[in-house]
């Protein structure tokens, strides 16, 4: 039963370690450019700033449940051993 569960929990730690890193591949960089007021301007009806805000919010949550993750993921090897 145990090793059922540390191979659950590392294939979810694995999972969130890579949608976390392409959340944060997508997210706009945070210093302001030519181009990037350009699109500002031109694109703020698309919803470009809303966008943002979910992905950060989106980054934080991942980062959480990573770190939750592999919490829990001790607990059972230390229980294990």
């Amino acid at each position: 039963m145990e090793n059922i569960l540390t191979t659950i929990f590392g294939f979810f730690i694995i999972m969130a370690s890579l949608l976390l890193i392409l959340i944060i591949l997508i997210q706009n960089p945070k210093k302001e450019s030519i181009h990037q007021s350009f699109m500002d301007k031109n694109f703020r009806f698309f919803g470009i700033k809303r966008t943002n805000t979910f992905l950060e919010n989106v980054t934080w949550f991942l980062s959480i449940i990573i770190f939750f993750l592999i919490l829990f993921f001790n607990l059972i090897l230390k229980s294990k051993y």
